[in-house]
């Protein structure tokens, strides 16, 4: 009778679990990171010191438990990705895209990801992201991207000490009194480039099934979130909670 017992509780336990999992929805997640190379605006520079944290233990090399990165043909926005490559304005730089199970924003683990240009190229060419897909009062993204492209100091801009005319004794005594900076002296007259950090930061609700654009001056994705095991009561009740 109690090995009865026990393998009922065992057989009832096994039941429950696999139900349990049964019942998990999972989603694809995909977007399509790109830089803006018509646009060399500075306004919207960040400081080195309000850059945003962008670690995490998690990657597309090395996703967590449950999730699984897409393959080339499970991807859906080839033709989007095709688009912009065309264009004269965008250079897209990344396409990517991940299943998981839907789980809570305090559970949910960041993903990290980075996209580089040539550093020829115009734009932005290092870029640094985070993104996150969780369930919080309906279907939540975060993003963030550091986006950075070291200043580029033509020779010709550049102040040599036989360039410094007009320059008197007293003035040469004055500067020697001064501690020496390591940044280049540079002629004021050289025209602006784009440089520096920039950062693109957005939460937002998102639809399914609709393509999804984070809008920067320098820099944007393009993202789309399928449901891929969910029931339709579930998918209504998430996109209208």
């Amino acid at each position: 009778m109690c090995k009865k017992i026990i393998t009922l509780a065992i057989f009832l336990s096994l039941a429950f679990n696999t139900g349990s999992s049964a019942a998990q929805s999972f989603f694809d997640i995909e977007f399509v990171f790109f830089k803006r190379i018509d646009q060399q605006d500075n306004l919207a520079q960040v400081k080195e010191s309000d850059l945003p944290d962008i670690e995490t233990e998690y990657s597309f090399t090395q996703l967590p438990e449950g999730f699984i990165q897409l393959t080339g043909s499970q991807l859906k926005l080839h033709g989007v990705w095709d688009r912009l490559r065309t264009s004269q304005n965008i250079r897209p730089l990344l396409h990517i895209g991940w299943r998981q199970p839907l789980l809570d924003k305090s559970e949910t683990p960041w993903l990290a990801y980075d996209a580089t240009d040539a550093p020829e190229e115009e734009g932005l060419n290092q870029f640094n992201g985070l993104i996150r897909f969780s369930r919080n009062q309906g279907l939540l993204v975060e993003h963030k991207v550091i986006g950075f492209k070291p200043i580029d100091i033509p020779e010709q801009y550049l102040l040599t000490p036989d360039s410094q005319d007009g320059v008197n004794e007293q003035d040469e005594l004055e500067m020697l009194d001064e501690p020496v900076s390591e940044e280049p002296m540079v002629d004021l007259q050289m025209p602006e480039q784009l440089h520096g950090y920039f950062v693109l930061s957005e939460n937002r609700k998102v639809k399914l099934d609709e393509l999804h654009y984070f809008d920067h001056p320098n820099m944007g994705i393009l993202l789309k979130v399928t449901p891929y095991k969910a029931t339709l009561e579930e998918q209504e009740a998430l996109q209208n909670p």
